[in-house]
């Protein structure tokens, strides 16, 4: 039965792809053509991908190194760097959904929503692969995939691929000590290579945060388990009250799951003004949007996420489900929503001047989907980073 039901699955990818034209290769400039960017105005670093010799004659990784660098990198703006030297508590509450935020109900949670930054239009994407593909998204900003039938969180693990734009390693280059509090044995491998320098699996995930204060700036991130994310919220932020750590710490809460692609983004912290965000953003975004505030170095082309803080980023599209954990994805941007199964663009507004104008829109966002997928799966099967770094 499951074999049949693998048969049907993909002979229905199959015709999907016939009925309306495979998307076309990745798109990318030539490379002598990419514009130079100031690296005091965009979140960009000053890679010499053309004079590598390990790729001279390589059509794959050239094919790589174009796509990267023709990409548009996000501005910083006002807020850059506004978290430097903070502590960071990214807290990842998927089975928890808060009805009604208020100061009697949720009183943390309101805390978060009415001092700090709340995104009102965020999504968890169903990625086929559970919390693993979340936490892959929430922790490097790169799209989901699998290689060889295996999760990208697992191929970390496995192949010690490096991903130094990750927000452990980019924090950590800044100094930060990371712990990760994933709720379960077995992952150490995998947070290794994503970062952090220790896990810590046992007791409650506020657990330990005492110790932390005498190698701040920490980063700890906690996988929530608990249905009452409530409580579990109280107890991590009274362990901060008790460290004496709120007034250094900036707390960074995700909500909801891939099942009803809806989901929650809280982000509170010393000198943030209260802000309400509309644009429509994922998990993608948060490790882009977090490395900028906290002032870490990274390359925001290499990048699936972007910073939603950032002057001009409203409009790109957000992965909503993967069509059979394919490079094929329904989206969403402030413009209107896609269907990957149907083909079907369904407009926010009346923006567009008329048919042509919607179809070449619709058309440069598929690409846009789909070229983050494939490069991401790239990054991954040819340890990109480590042919580009010499490592």
């Amino acid at each position: 039965m499951r074999k049949i039901l693998f048969l049907l699955l993909a002979a229905a990818l199959v015709w999907l792809i016939v009925a309306r034209g495979a998307l076309p290769e990745p798109a990318a400039e030539a490379m002598a053509g990419a514009p130079g960017w100031d690296g005091d105005t965009y979140n960009v670093l000053d890679w010499d991908l053309s004079s590598r010799p390990e790729t001279a004659g390589r059509t794959y990784f050239a094919e790589m190194d174009r796509y990267f660098l023709s990409r548009t990198p996000t501005a910083k703006h006002s807020r850059t760097g506004l978290l430097a030297g903070e502590n960071l508590l990214l807290v990842l509450a998927e089975d928890w959904r808060p009805g009604d935020v208020g100061a009697g109900q949720t009183p943390v949670l309101y805390k978060l929503w009415s001092e700090g930054i709340r995104f009102a239009d965020y999504y968890a994407p169903d990625w086929y692969q559970g919390q693993e593909g979340r936490l892959f998204a929430l922790l490097t900003g790169l799209t989901p995939t699998t290689v060889e039938n295996r999760t990208s969180l697992a191929l970390l693990g496995e192949q010690d691929v490096l991903l130094p734009f990750a927000l452990a390693r980019g924090l950590g280059a800044c100094g930060y000590t990371c712990r990760a509090c994933p709720g379960a044995d077995g992952q150490d491998g995998v947070y290794a290579a994503l970062g952090f320098s220790s896990v810590r699996t046992s007791g409650a995930p506020g657990d330990g945060l005492a110790e932390l204060a005498e190698s701040e700036p920490f980063f700890v991130c906690a996988v929530l388990d608990e249905e009452d994310g409530e409580a579990a919220l109280e107890a991590m932020w009274q362990a901060l009250e008790e460290a004496g750590l709120t007034e250094r710490t900036a707390v960074c809460v995700v909500t909801g799951s891939g099942q009803s692609l809806r989901g929650g983004l809280f982000l509170w912290g010393p000198g943030l003004e209260p802000d309400a965000v509309a644009a429509p953003c994922s998990d993608l975004d948060v490790t882009p949007t977090l490395l900028d505030l906290f002032g870490a170095a990274y390359d925001s082309r290499f990048l699936s996420g972007r910073d939603v803080l950032a002057d001009g980023t409203a409009g790109g599209p957000v992965p909503l489900v993967s069509l059979y954990g394919s490079a094929y994805s329904d989206w969403v941007t402030d413009a209107g929503r896609y269907t990957a199964a149907d083909d079907r663009f369904l407009p926010a507004d009346g923006r567009f001047g008329g048919t042509q104008q919607q179809d070449r829109y619709v058309s440069e966002n598929r690409q846009a989907v789909y070229d983050r997928y494939v490069f991401s799966r790239r990054i991954l099967e040819s340890n990109y980073f480590r042919l580009v770094m010499g490592r």
